[in-house]
């Protein structure tokens, strides 16, 4: 079967490349992005959309999506709860985006899983009272003394076993042998991790003013790491092509300090943005980066002004997925009997990435930045501009 590059590798290894910060944070009523326009002529499906509570009221220039029975849609968090500002909140909003489009189409329950071990059975629950549809968020890895638990998996394994039921994994496969059934009852949803690393990469050369910056990435074998890591170098570089650099792979996903020991060097050698796109070693460097005085951090994935509280003071935006829209769209496709199994990679095309809100920084980006960081998400929709990514393995020259 088709299967997007890396992914089974990425389940296995990755605890996370969500922020990983499921630190209490107030909402930020600016809370929408600051340069993910929808495509022109673009449906409800790539609706922009900032956080979404209370129910959103829905876009008038689309019209509701009426059913004639109301579909069963459960919702299983990875681990940490419903509002932790990140991937499981991302994905509810999306359900609830879903829902006031579609107001007749769909009832909705949700589980929180307390750890991975939860997983299989918070899917279960779902599948054997009746669910139409499960989603499943995340793709975090339970690595526990060699042991693996992975939602998508516990996806994957229902998805053989009722086949009358829709299941719906953010961010992540199934891995070999629970996958058989995916290209007939299961799709995922992934984004193009290299448009917003070059985004990401554009806003560290324009804020830069020592025209050096850095980046630390989790581990180089897995692919959306690389996409990340590379598509911030060429957005730098499409910006200024000396600019110098620093590039930092770590060795595992769960180690703030080696993060922050990558991003100590970089600032120490005059990096003045710091890139973090590793899970907790890259949450490292971002803590590292508000230690010094005039230097940025840049997250990854969801908001990280809101999910790491300890980097928010230096935190100019981060590289983020819209997980809130892919999920609506995909329970919008499943009310127009439009199913779509098997892979779905949403990008700045589809409004699938962007930049998050520069927050307390907002007055520190000038508007030929923004002008140029509209210029630049509108290239990479038209593909007009292209991020040069290629996974194969290696390190960017530098």
């Amino acid at each position: 079967m088709h299967r997007r590059s890396g992914t089974a590798l990425l389940a296995i290894v990755t605890v996370a490349l969500a922020a990983c910060g499921n630190s209490p944070a107030s909402p930020d009523a600016s809370n929408a992005d600051l340069v993910s326009p929808s495509p022109p002529g673009a449906s409800v499906e790539a609706e922009p959309s900032s956080t979404l509570r209370p129910v959103p009221t829905p876009d008038p220039s689309s019209a509701i999506i009426t059913c004639t029975k109301r579909l069963k849609i459960g919702l299983v968090t990875e681990s940490g709860t419903l509002d932790d500002h990140g991937y499981n909140q991302s994905a509810h909003d999306g359900v609830q985006h879903a829902m006031a489009q579609a107001p007749s189409c769909f009832a909705f329950d949700s589980v929180e899983s307390e750890a991975p071990a939860d997983y299989a059975k918070n899917v279960s629950r779902f599948t054997e009272d009746g669910y139409d549809a499960v989603i499943g968020v995340g793709s975090e890895a339970g690595v526990t003394f060699g042991q693996t638990a992975v939602l998508a998996d516990a996806l994957g394994d229902a998805s053989k076993l009722h086949s009358d039921v829709r299941f719906i994994a953010v961010d992540a496969s199934p891995d070999i042998g629970h996958d058989e059934a995916w290209d007939s009852n299961g799709e995922s949803l992934f984004f193009a991790e290299d448009e917003a690393g070059y985004l990401a990469g554009v806003l560290a050369a324009s804020m830069s003013k020592a025209d050096h910056i850095g980046v630390v990435g989790g581990l180089l074998v897995v692919p959306p790491v690389e996409r990340f890591v590379e598509g911030y170098v060429n957005g730098a570089r499409s910006v200024n092509p000396d600019i110098d650099v620093d590039i930092v792979y770590a060795t595992s996903f769960i180690d703030p300090p080696q993060g922050r020991s990558a991003a100590e060097k970089m600032i120490d050698n005059g990096a003045d943005v710091i890139f973090g796109a590793g899970g907790l070693t890259g949450n490292g460097a971002l803590e590292a980066a508000c230690k010094h005085k005039g230097v940025y951090a840049i997250g990854v994935d969801t908001d990280q002004s809101l999910t790491l509280p300890d980097a928010s003071t230096c935190m100019l935006s981060s590289a983020v997925k819209h997980i809130d829209r892919a999920v609506s769209a995909a329970l919008l496709r499943i009310a127009k009997d439009k199913f779509t199994p098997g892979f779905h990679t949403d990008d700045a095309s589809t409004g699938g990435i962007g930049l998050a809100p520069f927050h307390d920084h907002d007055a520190d980006v000038p508007a030929t930045v923004r002008d140029r960081l509209a210029q630049t998400v509108a290239g990479l929709a038209d593909g007009t501009i292209k991020t040069r990514v290629t996974v194969d393995g290696r390190t960017p020259n530098p």
